[in-house]
């Protein structure tokens, strides 16, 4: 069977048929194209099945299309010596990889070579503008233009990659527009991740608390109120017509701490509610004003994500999550549970495209590299007198009898 033939008796195996009258209906196969990366399937599905339907037999697709086999060829070292016997030589056999999506018709791409499992952030050329890397596929590197899609939702589950993505989102910033960037940091997981970003001169709020957060986007919309008026005097609807340079990064990791439907504590609830209020106005209105908001949660829940702060979020980065109800919060739709178990694979999608990458991997020695530059002249000092070698021009002293 060609690859074609394959996936159809697959679709039939799992159950994908459905049956009208005496007829059992199928996926048609309409287009079967070679491609450089290899094989491109389109299919009209059934009525009364869904592209989910399809999405959640992935992995019996890709194992189906995987089943051992391997192919030989001709040496032809072995044929000018002579040795007959050993002419043919066996080689492995390609894993291939398959990714679906739909447009009306659903698609089939079948890799014949492996997403990279690891992307170090330093072998990613820089961008100009507002772009930051969001990863790469098997054959591009894919970056999001702030400028383009203000506002990003990112979640996975723990460990997947998504606070070591805002670290570096963060990093990329201090490195290609440390003179035009402002940051808000609010990190309500006890400040592990921004922590070490808290005292660089473009972080005008910091936040670890519930208390410290509603500050910080009270001084947010302060500032969006002076900009608008700035706006009004330079006759442009937006910053980027008025030629303002200067862009202001909010970035939330866990913004399921600020969901105030299960506090109990009643001035908690308050300032969570206040938080969830202060911050859908941010992202609603704030795009004119220069304001770039990027939420964070581990925890994709309907009620863990405001659905003024989903609404306004049009791009959206998921990491492998549990369940499909947590891949449709952030995605919409279901593929994110059948991401493979590897830190930094994700699904990023920008309005109806959706692409499945391999996000940047910063280590920490080189998030420092890129942090030390930016400290402000304090920091800077203290850093400095940490980081002094030991004195060793004390005077020696011989012993006597004395001493």
């Amino acid at each position: 069977m060609n690859e074609g033939q394959k996936i159809q008796r697959i679709f039939s195996n799992t159950g994908l048929n459905v049956k009208e009258g005496d007829k059992i209906l199928t996926a048609h196969l309409v287009r079967n194209k070679k491609r450089k990366w290899g094989r491109e399937l389109v299919f009209r599905i059934p009525l009364g099945r869904s592209f989910e339907d399809y999405q959640s037999k992935i992995n019996s697709i890709q194992d189906g299309l995987n089943t051992k086999k391997r192919t030989q060829s001709l040496d032809f070292l072995a044929l000018k010596k002579g040795d007959f016997k050993n002419i043919f030589k066996k080689e492995k056999a390609v894993q291939k990889e398959v990714e679906m999506s739909y447009d009306g018709m659903l698609k089939v791409k079948i890799y014949n070579q492996h997403m990279p499992s690891k992307k170090p952030y330093a072998e990613i050329n820089s961008k100009d503008d507002w772009k930051v890397p969001i990863g790469v596929t098997r054959t591009e590197t894919i970056f999001h233009d702030f400028d383009s899609v203000y506002n990003m939702l990112v979640g996975g589950a723990v460990g997947g990659g998504k606070s070591a993505f805002l670290v570096m989102a963060i990093c990329h910033l201090l490195k290609t527009k440390s003179e035009d960037v402002q940051l808000t940091l609010i990190d309500l997981k006890g400040g592990v991740e921004f922590n070490r970003f808290k005292d660089c001169k473009q972080v005008v709020s910091y936040a670890e608390e519930v208390a410290q957060a509603k500050e910080a986007l009270e001084n947010v919309l302060n500032e969006m109120k002076i900009t608008l008026e700035l706006l009004k005097a330079r006759k442009a609807r937006n910053v980027i017509e008025a030629g303002i340079q200067h862009r202001h990064f909010i970035v939330v990791d866990e913004i399921g701490e600020l969901a105030s439907h299960k506090e109990i504590n009643k001035e908690t609830k308050k300032l969570k509610e206040e938080c969830e209020y202060l911050l859908s106005n941010i992202c609603r209105l704030g795009r004119a004003m220069g304001i770039r908001v990027i939420v964070a949660t581990q925890h994709p829940t309907a009620d863990v994500v405001p659905i003024q702060v989903k609404r306004n979020c049009d791009a959206r980065v998921c990491y492998k999550v549990d369940t499909v109800s947590a891949s449709m919060v952030v995605l919409d739709s279901a593929g994110a549970d059948q991401l493979p178990i590897n830190p930094g694979r994700a699904i990023y999608k920008k309005g109806a495209e959706k692409v499945i990458l391999q996000t940047p991997w910063l280590s920490d020695t080189e998030a420092d590299q890129i942090i030390e530059p930016n400290l402000n002249s304090e920091s800077k000092e203290c850093v400095e007198e940490d980081e002094q070698p030991p004195r060793n021009d004390f005077d020696l002293f011989e012993d006597t009898p004395l001493s």
